[in-house]
């Protein structure tokens, strides 16, 4: 017995529920729970953000190190953010609380705890020691609080897709709170590659020698409860996908793991990504709920029209915008070829950037500007008495148009699905755009009874409308596509089509 080490106290001291049953099995830890808490526990000071699948264990083993950690250490404070309150409320009961009252009785004897039965506080303290030693773990909603010497974040993917506002209030209140203890993020992934959560992992996955955390991936496939010994037959495309899997990971896969992906594949649907990826990328790649574009996006990438390559047209260079602050304002850079838009490059602003310094950074890129189609709120006076268009002629803009508003933003959504077979993207220099336009999605608004899909106002939202400014100029009549063009003289790319789709118009949903 090793009551001094907590890797002795949670291998021996804890119980947890069984999976399905609920019957109370003694914690064991499996490799997974073990990593994550080996990390917790050595280096405290590193934030851990852990994307993974669903049901290995990861919450289970989180919130009983969390258990023990307010348990063994007087005064320690520790928080879980959920997606609602019914479902810290769960944890609360069947992981946290549950294994605290499994400790031996000869422990519990020892401590007592003024919120017996709360679903949102856990608070022990050991018998005969003063008030300011009892610990306190909050399970709820809020991010915001004082300090925290263990935060754990579950789900923070769908949350920050789902509730933008949330998500801002986490990494600007609960991080920093917890800025001496623990912070964990445990999370599937949702909403594509984009947000307050990507903006933390990005640069971690980059290299970034100034970013301070580690990501760890957990995929289904390091699960050994992941097979199924009964199940039709893997089809061929599914044999070619564990192929290319297999040797992208240096790795082989069983008969039995096979047919436990093929089932819950037609289970899951478009959400098999989402819900139990294969590698990072599928997680970051999988199928947004509600999305807007990304079917077109898609689309386009199978019609070839998401290039490597693209001549540079002998013809005018022209912007469209969205306005925001200043990394709220991106443009789009295309021109017209024939009846085709060529979208060729992307820029957005950057923190505390003068309108002055954007245009002249857009100006140093070269291109022969034409015409800088503006949002209508572009000739809004602003506090200074200007207006951000008049700002920008005067910064050397050069012209300038002004797109009307429409009455509905899905006339402007609709309009830009409409022209999205004459557009073509080069990559890598729109992926921004581009992710922002896979990720876009839908969240259902209930206003005077009425329930409707709205577009959710988050990190995608300002690329999607700086493309859709230039869809509703089209459809102003201020742009003109013109007759298909002769061949360009310069190399074309060779994953172009040869044959080019017509341009459709269709609308998504009616507008009353």
């Amino acid at each position: 017995m090793n009551l001094a080490d907590p890797f002795w106290r949670l291998q021996h001291l804890y119980a947890c529920k069984r999976e399905g049953s609920g019957e109370s099995v003694p914690f064991r830890l499996r490799t997974e729970q073990h990593a994550v808490l080996h990390r917790l526990l050595t280096r405290p000071e590193v934030p851990l953000y852990i994307v993974k699948a669903r049901r290995l264990g990861l919450s289970t083993g989180i919130g009983i190190g969390m258990v023990d950690h307010i348990t063994w250490n007087c005064g320690a404070t520790g928080r879980l953010i959920e997606r609602s309150r019914e479902l810290a409320g769960e944890k609360m009961v069947d992981i946290l609380r549950f294994a605290y009252l499994s400790q031996p009785r000869e422990i519990l004897e020892r401590l007592e705890v003024k919120h017996k039965d709360s679903p949102t506080i856990l608070d022990p303290k050991m018998i005969g020691l003063e008030e300011e030693s009892r610990s306190k773990l909050l399970a709820g909603m809020s991010g915001r609080g004082g300090d925290c010497s263990w935060l754990w974040v579950s789900e923070w993917g769908p949350i920050a897709h789902q509730d933008p506002r949330r998500s801002a209030e986490i990494r600007t209140g609960a991080l920093p709170g917890a800025r001496r203890g623990r912070r964990v993020v445990e999370t599937t992934w949702m909403g594509g590659k984009g947000g307050d959560l990507w903006d933390l992992v990005k640069p971690l996955l980059e290299g970034d020698p100034e970013a301070v955390g580690e990501v760890l991936f957990f995929p289904w496939h390091g699960d050994p409860q992941c097979i199924r010994l009964d199940g039709g037959p893997v089809g061929t495309d599914q044999e070619d996908y564990f192929t290319t899997l297999g040797d992208r990971l240096g790795r082989t896969f069983t008969r039995e793991q096979k047919r436990w992906y093929v089932v819950t594949a037609k289970e899951q649907g478009i959400f098999m990504k989402r819900e139990y990826p294969s590698t990072l990328e599928e997680a970051f790649s999988a199928p947004v709920q509600g999305a807007i574009y990304a079917a077109a996006v898609d689309r386009a990438r199978a019609e070839g029209r998401v290039v490597p390559r693209l001549p540079l047209a002998d013809v005018p260079v022209h912007t469209s915008w969205d306005l925001g602050a200043p990394q709220n304002a991106p443009c789009w850079m295309w021109q017209v070829v024939g009846r085709e838009i060529h979208l060729i490059d992307y820029d957005v602003g950057i923190v505390g950037e003068t309108i002055t310094a954007r245009v002249a950074r857009l100006l140093a890129r070269g291109y022969a500007y034409g015409t800088h189609f503006f949002p209508h709120d572009a000739a809004q006076t602003e506090r200074s008495g200007r207006t951000f268009a008049g700002e920008a002629r005067t910064a050397g803009l050069g012209r300038i148009a002004i797109v009307p508003a429409t009455r509905d933003v899905w006339i402007g959504i609709n309009a830009l699905l409409g022209l999205f077979p004459s557009l073509i993207f080069l990559e890598p220099r729109t992926r921004p755009g581009i992710e922002a336009l896979e990720a876009h999605h839908t969240r259902e608004e209930t206003t005077s009874g009425i329930v409707s899909d709205a577009p959710v106002h988050d990190w995608s939202m300002h690329p999607c409308d700086a493309l859709r400014t230039l869809a509703e100029a089209a459809r102003a009549g201020l742009i003109k596509l013109g007759p298909l063009p002769p061949s360009p003289t310069a190399e074309a790319p060779t994953s172009r089509p040869t044959h080019r789709p017509s341009l459709k118009r269709k609308a998504i949903m009616s507008v009353g």
